[in-house]
């Protein structure tokens, strides 16, 4: 397996530990032809970027050292309503590569019913089956809205931190041409939500390492496996080249 790209990750703008160029070397090392970039959103508490910096994060990207490897001003949008609404303005949105979208359950919502959802549903939900398939029908339904409504590239770490439908997902996404991101750092918590994904034939995946430190960067080998041990069609992770054992 060589991992070619890698489309979420993370630096000081955010909370990662490494500088553009830190992550832009260790991409070059490890030979990969595209990076992205993918900061926070402003609403994911403590750690989303103000909108008042994307400009500049945006120059600073664009300014980078040049390099055999690509590198891509993405961001990782939170999700902020039950309609399905991202915290990033369409300005933003228009000067993008790509645009990752994904359900965090610290951020801040929009409007009183989504305040709801996030922080009483949520709550409830840890009392009575009832409040927490509302709140399961909640969330699928603002992820849903939001693939339907917004270009998306990539849903980040579907099922993580939030309940959500994950088979209902990935019949929009494949519809919309959205991939489904198979995170490498969250491995574990969304393994089950990505088995019932891959059932639909139709859907892409991405691996992604969500990089919070520059060596993190394209390690994919832990959800490699994980997709021979399910059998997901290797032709369905965009990402990676395939290598097959020597006979």
């Amino acid at each position: 397996m060589r991992p070619l790209a890698d489309y979420h990750t993370h630096t000081r703008w955010s909370h990662g530990s490494g500088s553009i160029a830190d992550n832009l070397r260790a991409a070059e090392q490890l030979g990969l032809h595209t990076l992205g970039i993918a900061e926070h959103g402003p609403s994911l508490l403590f750690v989303g970027v103000p909108s008042r910096r994307w400009q500049a994060l945006r120059e600073a990207v664009t300014h980078a050292p040049i390099s055999a490897t690509r590198l891509l001003f993405n961001i990782e949008a939170n999700v902020i309503s039950t309609a399905g609404d991202i915290d990033v303005p369409l300005g933003i949105r228009d000067n993008l590569d790509m645009l990752l979208v994904g359900l965090h359950p610290r951020v801040v919502p929009e409007g009183l019913e989504s305040w709801w959802a996030f922080y009483g549903l949520r709550w409830l939900g840890l009392l009575s089956r009832r409040w927490r398939h509302r709140l399961y029908d909640a969330f699928t339904q603002a992820l849903v809205s939001c693939v339907q409504s917004q270009r998306v590239d990539i849903v980040t770490h579907p099922g993580y931190g939030l309940p959500i439908d994950t088979a209902e997902l990935a019949a929009v996404c494949a519809r919309r041409g959205a991939r489904l991101e198979i995170n490498c750092r969250h491995l574990a918590a969304i393994e089950r939500d990505i088995a019932r994904a891959a059932k639909n034939k139709e859907v892409e995946f991405v691996l992604s390492s969500d990089a919070h430190h520059p060596e993190d960067i394209g390690r994919f080998a832990a959800g490699c496996k994980y997709v021979d041990s399910i059998g997901i069609d290797r032709e369905r992770i965009i990402n990676v080249a395939w290598q097959e054992k020597a006979r």
